[in-house]
């Protein structure tokens, strides 16, 4: 593709776009008095201001004379920053409903990891596009993967306009570990400067998978990067008593150790984490957390909701893999958090809509990219929600009806960078039809190849 073009299934960023008329909720759960203008510049948030204000008239056109700037009516629409996912496996949505109703040991040891391991760089960077259409549909405008494949994955990300955190995921056992956690390195420093939507850190599997001298080696190397990282910590009890019996200590404790959590990180469900754990994170450390994995593949109530309101437990939405959760939905997600702490306190009044929106919202915190604001400086990276539908009408609190009743057909545009991903309820960042039949494709394929040889155990 050359340099400055656009294939034709997507579209340029206008030099200035205006958002009018819309109401306008931001990232701390206020919704601003009466409807707005958001005006739009070289990706960034220009202005905010009341709808119908003098806005700014436009730039210099390449004949030095003004430029009118797109105006886009969103009269009865709510503007809000994007949805992140701050951990999943995009390139799983091939095995989506592959492994049902069956134990977590067995769906990671008969089903998952043994047919994971047919696939190719071709299915993953297949996998990750259909993704991308799945997660723009529901309002994502960025992700953090820990995945195999990262190069192709980047490319997925780079091609698509969506944001992205890549964490190529390393196994510590076996023979060649060392060149595998180097070539991750190496993989980071090659790419990390593509473009600013694209970031990394080091994707250590999990303390189980990662003994003591593999996870010093990856800390080091993140170290000597300067990046972060994104790792499974203490995801089911047997996990904690495990690492109790082998080392005398908590995986988190493992970790650390390590020197991990001087680093940011991005800890993978955390669901048995205890409270002395609490004392050893970080202070740019996140529990991405994906109730729905949890529920279906019984993974038990843990530590999360009755360690809630801890300052040092900062909690994000995951999505996990559509290999478990089913579908790449953080507002999905957010939804489970909310209700299973109600019944897990037993307080309706706990597990409130604004808690379950600063979870939503806290993924940009993690990310630390600009974005997260409906404010003037911020990246342009927002949901024009339509909540006048079947699903969501009447709206007596927006808030309620985004976090329990929306889904992807309230989502009508969704930019990043002040570019449209998805318009008029239609992604047109992705050629879907063929992303479609490139998943299908991908999937027949791996199934036919039948099991491989898992290289670990769960």
């Amino acid at each position: 593709m050359a340099e400055g073009t656009v294939p034709a299934n997507k579209e340029k960023a206008s030099a200035e776009l205006v958002l009018a008329g819309a109401l306008v909720l931001d990232a701390d759960g206020r919704l601003l008095e009466g409807p707005h203008d958001i005006v739009i510049r070289g990706g960034k948030i220009a202005a905010v201001r009341p709808a119908g204000s003098d806005v700014a008239r436009g730039n210099s056109g390449a004949s030095g004379g003004p430029q009118a700037p797109e105006v886009v009516d969103c009269s009865g629409c709510v503007v809000t920053p994007g949805l992140v996912i701050l951990h999943t496996h995009a390139p799983m949505v091939l095995f989506r409903g592959f492994a049902e109703d069956m134990s977590i040991d067995d769906w990671f040891n008969k089903r998952i990891w043994p047919y994971e391991s047919r696939l190719t760089p071709d299915h993953i960077e297949a996998g990750a596009r259909l993704a991308v259409v799945e997660m723009v549909e529901h309002g994502v405008t960025a992700f953090a993967d820990h995945y195999f494949e990262a190069d192709r994955i980047a490319d997925v990300v780079l091609d698509t306009g969506i944001r992205a955190d890549l964490a190529p995921t390393v196994f510590g056992l076996g023979e060649g570990f060392a060149e595998r956690a180097d070539a991750a390195a190496e993989l980071i420093a090659r790419r990390r400067d593509d473009d600013p939507r694209l970031t990394f850190r080091m994707g250590p599997h999990a303390p189980y998978t990662c003994p003591p001298p593999a996870m010093e080696h990856i800390v080091r190397r993140a170290r000597e990067l300067g990046v972060g990282l994104h790792l499974h910590v203490s995801e089911t009890r047997a996990q904690v008593e495990e690492s109790r019996r082998r080392e005398g200590r908590t995986p988190f404790a493992a970790v650390a150790a390590a020197g991990g959590f001087e680093l940011p990180v991005i800890v993978a469900h955390g669901l048995w984490v205890e409270e002395e754990d609490l004392t050893l994170v970080g202070p740019d450390t996140w529990f991405a957390v994906s109730p729905k994995t949890y529920l279906k593949l019984a993974m038990g109530e843990g530590s999360l909701w009755r360690l809630w309101g801890d300052p040092r437990l900062r909690v994000a939405a995951g999505t996990d893999g559509a290999a478990s959760s089913n579908t790449l939905n953080p507002l999905e997600q957010v939804r489970l958090w909310a209700l299973l702490g109600k019944h897990a306190s037993g307080r309706a009044d706990r597990f409130t809509l604004e808690d379950a929106w600063r979870v939503l919202m806290s993924g940009h915190r993690a990310f630390g990219r600009g974005t997260g604001a409906v404010q003037p400086g911020w990246e342009a990276d927002l949901v024009v929600w339509d909540l006048e539908q079947p699903n969501t009408a009447p709206v007596h609190d927006v808030l309620a009806a985004i976090i329990y009743s929306a889904d992807a057909r309230n989502v009508r545009d969704v930019l990043v960078s002040g570019r449209f991903l998805k318009r008029d309820f239609k992604v047109v960042a992705v050629d879907v039809a063929e992303a479609l039949r490139q998943v299908e494709e991908a999937a027949r394929a791996v199934v036919a190849r039948g099991p491989g040889r898992a290289t670990v155990t769960y």
